[in-house]
């Protein structure tokens, strides 16, 4: 199982988020894998990557699968509809720190905050001020041995840019680009 890694790289505008994912090799080449966008202000949460800015080629979805739910969760599609991914945010142990539960045709894998500390600050922060949290915000998924399946980390730059460190190499790259989306926009980053 070879190790690959991706960038999410977010680009700014009014109405809606958009995203670049980008595998990147071990020499550092870029290959663009997709395009996303996520209207805000939407009552259903959906995003669409596309193979390019184009549009012409839907590469995969992610969807909310009710619009008032406490415990969001997600499904994660190919372009063809079939069902890659199962997303769950762990509303009681996300009071500490954020969790989800993803499901990846039957193999469970959970995801948490790295860091608790920051986790509880960032909560704190939010309570008392609008002001967004600027430290990096990092995840990391293991499977039920407890082995790291994937990595996010939000690196420290202008616009938001999502590091993700696949050390599965057996998981479809596009599960991955949809929990750093989840970590970013459904997280309100």
């Amino acid at each position: 199982m070879n190790r690959y890694l991706l960038e999410l790289r977010q680009r700014f505008s009014p109405l809606q988020n958009r995203y670049d994912v980008v595998g990147v090799d071990a020499s550092g080449l870029e290959t663009p894998l997709g395009y996303a966008e996520q209207k805000r202000f939407s009552l259903k949460e959906k995003v669409t990557f596309w193979s390019s800015a184009d549009r012409s080629q839907v590469v995969f979805t992610i969807g909310a699968r009710n619009m008032f739910e406490i415990a969001g969760t997600y499904d994660v599609a190919a372009g063809d509809g079939t069902a890659l991914a199962v997303i769950a945010k762990d509303v009681v142990s996300s009071f500490t720190r954020s969790t989800y539960n993803v499901d990846v045709g039957g193999r469970a894998l959970v995801g948490r905050e790295r860091s608790a500390v920051q986790a509880i600050a960032r909560r704190v922060l939010e309570v008392f001020t609008d002001v967004p949290w600027f430290l990096p915000i990092h995840f990391d998924f293991t499977d039920a041995g407890g082995a790291t399946a994937l990595t996010i980390e939000r690196q420290m730059r202008l616009r938001d840019v999502y590091r993700v460190t696949v050390h599965d190499g057996s998981l479809d790259w596009r599960v991955p680009a949809a929990l750093a989306v989840t970590v970013d926009a459904f997280m309100n980053r």
